[in-house]
Parts: C-alpha cells; structure tokens; sequence
C-alpha cells in the first residue's frame, strides 16, 4: 500500500514537472518572438501604389537620391491589414543607412519619386540586431509626416529630415535674400547638429544637408576639427566624405609648390638682368678698337698702368689714354667698375 502510494506521487510530480516544463518553453517562446530582429510597419496606402515594401542599402551619401534595381537588397508584401516585414539578420552588424520605399501601379520597382507629398520614400539607421517599426499616420500622403520606433538615431535622422523640409518650404515662400538667410541659418543648425551628434552617420546625414563644400573656406577651423575628431570611422560614409576635402599636408605641398615657384621667378628675373647686362656690355665692347680691348683684358686682370705698357711695349701716357677712352665708352668711372663687367 505504501509502495503504491509511492508510485503515485511520483507520476504526479513526473507530470508537474512536465506542465512546468512546457508553461516555461511557452513563455520563452512568446519572449523571444516579442524580440526578434526585424524592419517592420504597418502602411496606410490609396489605391495608386502597388502593396509592396523594397529595402535598399545606401552605401554612400552620394547614392541617397540615387535608385537601381541593384541596389534593392529585399522586399516584401504589405498584408491586408497593411502590416509588412522584413528580418534584420542578414543585414552587416555595423550600422548603415537604408531606404524603404513603393512604387506606384505599373511603375518600375525601382522608381523614386524626391518631394511633394508622393514623396515614396523615408531613410533610416539599421544594423543586423535592430527591431525597428515604420508606420505613416496621414492618408492624403505617403510617408509625411511617418513614425519610427526601436533604434533611438534614427530620432536624431527625423529631426534632420524635418528641419530640412520645414527649410525647403520656408524658401517656396520668400524672396531670393530671404531665402538666402533662411538657407544660411539652415546650414549654422545642421553643422551643429554634425559637430554634436556622437553617432557617425547622423552626423554625416546632417553635414551632407548643410552645403559643406561650398563653406569650406569661410569654416576651415570647424571642418578640420570635424575631420580630426571622426579620423578613426573608416566606413564608406567617411571614406567619401575625407576626398571632398584638402588635406593638410596637401596645403603644405601647396606652399612648398608656391615656394619653389616663387623662386624660379625670382631665379629667372635675375637671369634675365644679368643676360640682358651681359648682352649689354657685350655691345658696348664691340666699340672698342682692337687696342683698346687688349688694354681692357688686362685691366680685368688687375694690371697696372706701367705693367700694361712693358706688356704691350707702349707709352705709359698712351696706356692712360686708351684707359680714358675705355671708361667712357664703357660707361664706368674706375678699375673696380671695370672688374664688375660680365663678358
């Protein structure tokens, strides 16, 4: 009897242990797939586009406003009820910048439409562990205004998206000056927004809206600053963005190229006087008769009067008179000017 007593208890507590076993599993299964990686949104669409989500990788800025086939790296179907989803595990654990975007009825998938409320698409910070959900909260529009959840700088990207959109409709509204000002005080907010946003891309989102190329010369300091402080990100993004700007060492090569022209300059002015004062004397010693050149040459060699006569067997008084002639032919007042001539 008890033996049987036995038994009994412990199928029953086989069987607890089982319940336990599969309420625990149950639960682990609900948590996990609360938390699975995923891009996903629920859409409101009118009847002119095609119930379809495309997913595309933007390797550089340069390639946001771009579209191609090849660069769709995924899609998939929007359900009934609007909902769409895409998984995140295959995506580079690094984060990057991605593209969700429709195309309307009978247009190519790889259509892109830029402004106005048929605007079609939205940008966004992904990685392979992200769970981000998308979701357009207007009927009359596609994708303004829109939501996003899940991965916080992609909060930081509606910002910027916003303060460029508010700029662009501002602009529609006001004269060229105006525009100009609002234009300037867009830049100032984006370049602040770069200089302190701590996450690479963001801040690149923000500094490729704010005509940097065009304000290099007057923010120099800021752009050399920015450039040191991201020197160590070596993504693709940055790659694009170090050979849109001078280098330092190659303002230094700059300067040495100055330098050395300046002194082939200076180096070909001063052969040109000293050829065109050669050229000169040249002439003025081809007034000389054939005596007084001789007396000339020894004169450039230091000798004296009285050595200048022995030498060429004349009279001391004839060796001062050629000399005379010679000055005054030549344009000089002594031997030492005599010594200075280039022939």
């Amino acid at each position: 009897m008890q033996k049987d007593n036995r038994l009994k208890y412990f199928k029953r507590l086989v069987v607890l242990q089982l319940i336990f076993a599969l309420a625990s599993f149950n639960c682990y299964s609900q948590s996990t797939s609360k938390n699975v990686q995923s891009i996903k949104g629920k859409l409101q669409l009118d009847s002119i586009w095609e119930p379809v989500v495309y997913l595309s990788h933007i390797p550089t800025f340069k390639d946001m406003y771009t579209m191609s086939n090849e660069m769709i790296i995924a899609e998939t179907k929007i359900d009934s009820n609007g909902y769409f989803h895409f998984s995140s595990k295959a995506l580079p654990s690094a984060d990057n910048l991605y593209r969700i975007h429709l195309s309307k009825k009978e247009a190519p998938a790889a259509s892109l439409i830029i402004g106005g409320k048929e605007e079609n698409h939205i940008f966004f910070i992904a990685n392979q562990h992200s769970n981000i959900s998308i979701s357009n909260t207007a009927n009359d529009s596609l994708f303004s205004p829109y939501s996003i959840t899940g991965y916080s700088p992609n909060k930081d990207l509606k910002i910027i998206t916003h303060l460029i959109y508010q700029g662009d409709h501002d602009n529609s509204k006001y004269g060229s000056i105006k525009k100009e000002f609002v234009n300037k005080t867009l830049n100032q907010q984006l370049r602040h927004i770069a200089d302190t946003s701590s996450h690479p891309i963001v801040s690149l989102y923000a500094l490729n809206h704010s005509k940097f190329e065009s304000t290099f010369l007057e923010n120099q300091s800021f752009y050399k600053n920015y450039l040191r402080k991201w020197e160590n990100d070596n993504s693709t993004y940055f790659k694009e963005l170090r050979v849109k700007f001078p280098k330092e060492e190659n303002t230094a090569t700059f300067w040495f190229i100055g330098i050395g022209i300046l002194f082939f300059m200076l180096g070909f002015i001063i052969n040109y006087f000293f050829n065109k004062n050669r050229k000169k004397n040249n002439n003025q010693l081809k007034s000389l008769s054939v005596q007084e050149r001789k007396i000339f040459t020894l004169l450039k060699d230091g000798k004296s009067n009285k050595e200048i006569s022995d030498e060429l067997s004349i009279g001391l008084s004839t060796v001062k008179s050629h000399a005379s002639k010679i000055y005054s032919k030549l344009g000089v007042k002594s031997r030492k000017e005599i010594l200075d001539i280039n022939i």
